[in-house]
């Protein structure tokens, strides 16, 4: 990697980064509402290979749902599934001033593990992603990180070389995958930790 290209674009994760994710909350709720544990939940909806073709947009959010009902003893209807799968999420509002920051001198691109129902809710409820250039969600690439194919995609359309971009993440293994293809990757801790590592690679903000 030439280390000494200039960065002409800033990529960002979104859960845990821009906006946080407390899957547990809704896993909680949906166990009481269809009468399983808290762990069936958690192995059905938000781990399981099932999430992940939903993820990958392999599948529709009507047949997640359908599918997703048959396991449980108490069925709930699509709207009251709706509520509780997306019931996740609340803003990182120390994220949203150094975003609004960043803009002004990088285009800014999104690339998530997300899904339908959970991209559109996000996308409309928060501001946050509207000072992005193009968002990458999983569903409508065909692809999750850390697949290799996934920041293959971002960069042709975006028509970079990887050494002049940055990805940033909270997951270390998906930062990796970025760095094998001569991405340059920073994982998320904090705002404080963000603005340093940013600073390094000389970044105006």
């Amino acid at each position: 990697m030439n280390t000494n290209s200039v960065v002409k674009a800033l990529l960002f994760d979104m859960g845990n980064v821009l906006i946080f994710i407390n899957a547990r909350r809704s896993s909680k709720a949906f166990a009481e509402a269809v009468g399983v544990t808290e762990d069936k939940i958690w192995q059905t909806f938000f781990i399981s290979e099932l999430e992940h073709a939903y993820t990958r947009g392999e599948i529709s959010s009507e047949e997640f749902f359908r599918r997703v009902n048959e396991h449980f003893p108490s069925k709930i209807d699509f709207a009251t599934f709706t509520h509780l799968w997306n019931d996740i999420f609340s803003e990182n509002h120390e994220m949203t001033d150094l975003i609004k920051r960043l803009k002004k001198s990088y285009p800014l691109y999104l690339i998530s593990n997300t899904n339908d129902l959970h991209f559109e809710y996000v996308r409309h409820r928060f501001e946050i992603l509207h000072h992005f250039t193009k968002c990458f969600p999983s569903h409508l690439v065909g692809h999750r990180k850390p697949d290799q194919a996934m920041f293959e995609h971002v960069l042709r359309e975006i028509r970079l070389r990887p050494e002049e971009t940055v990805f940033i993440d909270d997951v270390a293994e998906f930062v990796e995958a970025a760095k094998r293809i001569g991405i340059r990757g920073v994982q998320f801790t904090s705002r404080a930790g963000l603005e340093n590592e940013l600073r390094k690679l000389g970044i105006k903000f």
